[in-house]
């Protein structure tokens, strides 16, 4: 409830506008906004009428809030380590959600957790006393849990998720990472030697995208060491989720560099594969003109239609040929804005190494240097394309003598920069699959949960999810990344519903849009009562409502 309020300072009248709410059974203020002196009261609730009072972020947590309803992790959490009798305020089952909403929206430190639920309109969904998230609480819940604990919590969380999947033949998709971490104290899982990072695998089912298990690993091990040491350890646990898979689809977002791990593929018929190469593993692909492809029936390609970049769809080509071993079906992808971006960025790099042959060539002309001659130049060169990472060859030189005078020439090889431009924007897949036909196999290997590599500027949901790693002890890496594959199994459920109604936006998207759906305290009626109700609502964010089973009426979310 919003009411004005009155404090007396120096004999002078302030007023603030104080929202009140039951927490924990007991009245709170759960937020104050000061107006200012009376004199300036009604004249400023004539100014704010149309846009309102504290505006605060309701859609997003709203929605994630609701995902959960069905799943219940403070339920599953507080079965298995049930509150103490004397604790106030929120339960670890409560924490840990509260920062799994968080990480699906827009992570933040737990420092800065509570000033982060400050600003949105918390209150109004799940109720709690801001100043218990804080850091040194979760800490203390978090050293609660024990490895035993935590499995359990994973176990049932995912046999909960499962449960809320239509039946169907289970095709699913096995991908693993490592995550980086700017921690200074790495743990036992977190291995030293330039950038901290752990190990990160998810399985996930193949239609909707929905994770059904994970496991972290330390990290640092080749992306194909994780299918070698842990894939069968992972796949062992998805009986006790009560899953029973058809077939598995490993991603390889770098390759398939062991042996081992391509021949256990290629001996075990519920094993498959989808592999990701640059174009320089195979270039004759690179050779295929852009006028063999064709556009790529996906999601990214709907939200550039419609965004009316239809010259920038992702096109395709399917081809087959002898690689890893045997013939393999090869699908060759090429995405005009990635082009673009690595076009502009080469040019860039091009115009630096220009600048610096430019100075190289004042510097000879006029003899600044003792001792600038062809060994020291190209020696200086390679340093500089190895800092630009260009390949050397991409000017050609050399020092000719001029009217008794050294003189530097250089020329830009056009050859060696268009075999550079030829395969930008293009991947190249190989796979296994047989029995799916080329843009479902495109589709599995781009809208995939961990290495997003769809549309570079809708984002990826695993990196924005998962970082800042700021955690260095191996219980709360382990709390924190369940705490994250949480958080990626809401928008995950989030992403089916968007499918179920045929909408074209990514759950990234989605959340951003929601984010902007936002309540403010509004002076209503002839009497002038204060009122907490949302702002306006756009189309896009009355789709992703209506999706949910929700629409806006009188400035409330209700059922449809």
């Amino acid at each position: 409830m919003a009411h004005l309020y009155k404090k007396v300072k120096n004999g002078r009248d302030y007023y603030y506008i104080r929202e009140t709410q039951r927490v924990y059974g007991k009245p709170t203020t759960i937020n104050q906004v000061y107006l200012g002196t009376a004199d300036k009261v009604q004249e400023l609730l004539k100014q704010e009428k149309s846009r309102g009072f504290s505006p605060k972020e309701f859609g997003s947590i709203f929605v994630i809030n609701e995902l959960n309803q069905a799943v219940d992790l403070p339920g599953i959490v507080d079965d298995i380590l049930p509150p103490k009798k004397r604790t106030k305020g929120p339960t670890l089952g409560e924490l840990l959600f509260y920062a799994a909403m968080n990480r699906a929206i827009a992570p933040t430190s737990k420092r800065q957790l509570a000033s982060w639920y400050e600003s949105t309109d918390i209150q109004r969904v799940r109720p709690l006393r801001l100043e218990s998230l804080n850091s040194q609480n979760f800490w203390n819940y978090w050293d609660r849990i024990s490895e035993e604990d935590l499995e359990r919590m994973a176990l049932v969380f995912f046999r909960q998720v499962h449960s809320l999947l239509p039946p169907h033949k289970e095709h699913l998709v096995v991908e693993a990472t490592d995550i980086y971490s700017p921690t200074p104290q790495p743990s036992r899982m977190l291995l030293e030697g330039g950038l901290p990072r752990v190990g990160l695998a998810i399985v996930s089912e193949r239609f909707s995208g929905v994770p059904l298990f994970y496991q972290a690993y330390p990290g640092g091990l080749p992306e194909t060491g994780f299918y070698q040491f842990y894939l069968d350890s992972l796949l062992a646990r998805l009986n006790q989720v009560g899953v029973k898979a058809q077939d598995f689809t490993l991603i390889f977002s770098q390759g398939i560099e062991s042996e081992k791990v391509l021949q256990r593929v290629d001996n075990q018929d519920n094993l498959h594969f989808i592999a990701s190469y640059a174009l320089d593993f195979a270039p004759e692909l690179a050779k295929i003109p852009l006028k063999e492809f064709r556009p790529l029936p996906c999601r990214i390609n709907e939200r550039r239609i419609i965004s009316g970049e239809e010259d920038h769809r992702v096109l395709y080509h399917e081809t087959r040929g002898v690689y890893l071993n045997r013939p393999r079906r090869v699908i060759v992808t090429f995405d005009p804005k990635i082009f673009q971006k690595k076009y502009q960025d080469l040019r860039t790099r091009v115009h630096k190494l220009r600048k610096e042959l430019i100075t190289l060539q004042k510097q000879v002309q006029h003899g600044d240097r003792p001792g600038l001659d062809a060994p020291a130049i190209e020696a200086h060169l390679a340093q500089v394309c190895r800092r630009l990472n260009l390949s050397p060859n991409i000017f050609s030189w050399a020092i000719n003598q001029e009217n008794g005078r050294s003189n530097l020439t250089f020329q830009l090889e056009q050859d060696q920069l268009g075999k550079s431009v030829h395969q930008f924007g293009k991947t190249i897949l190989i796979t296994d699959r047989e029995d799916w036909d080329a843009p479902e196999i495109c589709r599995t290997f781009m809208e995939r949960c961990i290495i997003d590599a769809s549309d570079p500027q809708a984002g990826s949901s695993t990196h924005v999810t998962l970082m800042p790693l700021y955690h260095w002890t191996d219980s709360k890496v382990q709390v924190h990344m369940f705490v994250c594959v949480a958080a990626l199994t809401y928008l995950a459920l989030l992403n089916q519903r968007l499918l179920d109604a045929g909408l074209p936006f990514s759950p990234r998207e989605a959340i951003l849009e929601l984010r902007g759906l936002a309540t403010a305290i509004f002076l209503t009626g002839i009497d002038g009562k204060l009122k907490r109700s949302l702002n306006s609502v756009t189309d896009t964010q009355s789709a992703i409502l209506k999706a949910m089973g929700y629409q806006v009426e009188e400035g409330k979310v209700v059922p449809l």
